[in-house]
């Protein structure tokens, strides 16, 4: 019985120097985050930052909150995130927003016709942000009705095949792979499409 302490003192003290080394890691990458959000700050464009461990997305310019967006659920894959300010490339989907197109000479209800602007309702809640480095982030709504069930088990598919394949397939070129899947609300991933344009700066905060 008198080993006992003895043995746990012992395991504590070989875990607290992990313990606080994991802290201090995670304090390092999140103040270089925070360096690398001031180079945005200091321009009037809108970026976004993903905090992955608080599950919260936010849509901001000038350092200002200009929306709180909640996020479901995510999976990494690949490379851990980077601590550099990620570029936006591309915003990848199956359905791209646009208006109707109106051919010359003609006229929609006579003369009541206006000019639809692509708003919010207008943005797919399905895409992909691929970033330099070839990291991407991959977003969809959760499961709510037959339609979106069935979009989702296409995702959720290719998510199983393909991540697995790409990871390889980078690996084997010897380059980083980094992919993040993220579930949120709908609307909040229309938010997110309709916010960003391409060289829109992203943030990662890692799990």
């Amino acid at each position: 019985m008198t080993r006992l302490p003895l043995i746990l003192l012992f395991i504590s003290l070989i875990a607290f120097p992990a313990s606080a080394g994991d802290v201090k890691e995670r304090y390092i990458r999140e103040n270089r985050l925070l360096e690398e959000e001031l180079t945005l700050v200091r321009k009037p464009y809108i970026y976004i930052v993903f905090n992955l461990k608080e599950k919260k997305a936010y849509i901001k310019a000038r350092g200002i909150h200009l929306r709180e967006l909640q996020i479901n659920d995510y999976h990494c894959w690949g490379s851990p995130v980077s601590s550099n300010v990620y570029r936006l490339i591309k915003k990848s989907t199956f359905f791209k927003p646009g208006r109707e197109m109106i051919k010359p000479g003609e006229s929609k209800e006579k003369d009541n016709y206006k000019i639809e602007a692509l708003e919010l309702a207008n943005m797919p809640s399905r895409y992909t942000l691929v970033l330099d480095g070839g990291a991407r982030i991959l977003i969809r709504p959760p499961t709510e009705g037959i339609i979106s069930g069935t979009g989702n088990i296409f995702y959720t598919s290719m998510r199983f095949l393909i991540r697995p394949l790409s990871m390889l397939w980078y690996t084997l070129r010897g380059k980083p792979y980094t992919a993040v899947d993220i579930i949120m609300d709908q609307n909040d991933a229309r938010a997110v499409y309709w916010s960003l344009s391409e060289t829109s700066g992203v943030i990662i905060y890692p799990p």
